[in-house]
């Protein structure tokens, strides 16, 4: 009897590799994985739901699922999970020094909706009291221009929002236009003079942030299509277990000192120092209450943000984010 055929589609990570390669199966599935640029996958789950199960940026389908109009249901699986420190840039001519200085200035974002900058907020706003209300975004392309039209949203909260105008943000910051800027990577102008981290040591703050919060952040989710797990209850267990089982094949090629699989040379000792950091197992998958809490609460207090800047009407559930049983998967 032949398994059911299935589509995925996933950003090539080391923690996902597994999944591409065919060394991680899904017990009782066959999924057809495909990779590529994280913004068109995210565009064409979006678009066309072409997936069946796809990673998706947590904040976008955040929205849409307060909407009521997304296809797809979340697992408590979370691909990209990254500290967001590092993503905050300063004109230093503005004498910004600390997040709380942001406040009356003009702060550039690419998109004021993705999760990026939703967790940026998050962290001014709940860990160094930044009145977010006060601040003047700005919204366009950074480095490059990327899109025919940008536009501004309008939230319910009624904060300043305005487009770049066709100026790249990248220039702003240099020149004067913008006081400080939150990117994925840094702009073509980040100089380290003129253009500065607003944490020059940004893995000590995030370390710090961790300690005091113990907040992980979740960039993506794993979500499937509702009428599919529907039909396949079984699916869900099997996904939570492929994943953790790939996830585990890339912790263990970071553990290997005799022919490292990976070329930093120090690779098992900053593993070390992760772990003696966050704890032995930093990336866990799962949010059943008691199982991890960590989980549990990161996604609880990101939905948090999200309503408390005007992203969302209401605040989501947990149960409304997750499948159905979802919450009772174990941690893995």
């Amino acid at each position: 009897m032949s398994l059911p055929r299935l589509t995925g589609a996933v950003g090539l990570f080391d923690r996902t590799r597994a999944l591409l390669d065919g060394r991680a199966p899904v017990d009782g599935f066959e999924v057809d994985w495909t990779s590529g640029e994280l913004e068109s996958l995210f565009s064409r789950a979006f678009e066309t739901a072409e997936f069946d199960i796809t990673e998706l940026s947590f904040c976008n389908y955040l929205i849409a699922t307060a909407h009521g109009a997304s296809p797809y249901v979340a697992l408590p699986i979370f691909p990209t999970r990254c500290f967001r420190h590092h993503a905050m840039f300063v004109r230093a001519a503005a004498g910004i020094r600390t997040p709380k200085d942001i406040e009356g200035r003009r702060v550039g974002t690419r998109e004021f909706t993705n999760t990026v900058s939703l967790v940026v907020r998050g962290i001014w706003s709940d860990y160094y009291g930044v009145d977010l209300s006060k601040v003047h975004w700005v919204v366009g392309d950074v480095d490059r221009a990327e899109r025919d039209r940008i536009t501004a949203p309008i939230l319910r909260n009624g904060w300043s929002i305005e487009t770049a105008g066709g100026h790249l943000l990248a220039d702003l910051v240099a020149e004067g236009g913008l006081d400080a800027l939150c990117a994925y990577t840094p702009p073509r102008t980040f100089d380290g003079s003129t253009v500065t981290r607003m944490f020059p040591d940004y893995a000590a703050e995030e370390q710090r942030y961790w300690r005091d919060t113990a907040l992980f952040p979740i960039m993506h989710v794993m979500v499937v299509r509702r009428s599919i797990l529907e039909a396949h209850p079984s699916l869900a267990p099997a996904l939570m277990a492929a994943f953790a089982k790939a996830r585990d094949l890339a912790v263990a090629d970071l553990e290997i000192e005799q022919a490292p699989k990976v070329m930093l040379p120090w690779a098992p000792t900053h593993l070390e120092q992760t772990r003696a950091v966050m704890g032995h197992d930093f990336w866990p998958y799962g949010v059943a209450a008691g199982d991890a809490p960590d989980n549990r609460r990161t996604v609880q207090t990101q939905i948090g943000w999200a309503h408390a800047q005007g992203l969302i009407d209401r605040p989501v559930a947990l149960d409304e984010f997750f499948a159905p049983d979802a919450l009772d998967l174990r941690r893995c």
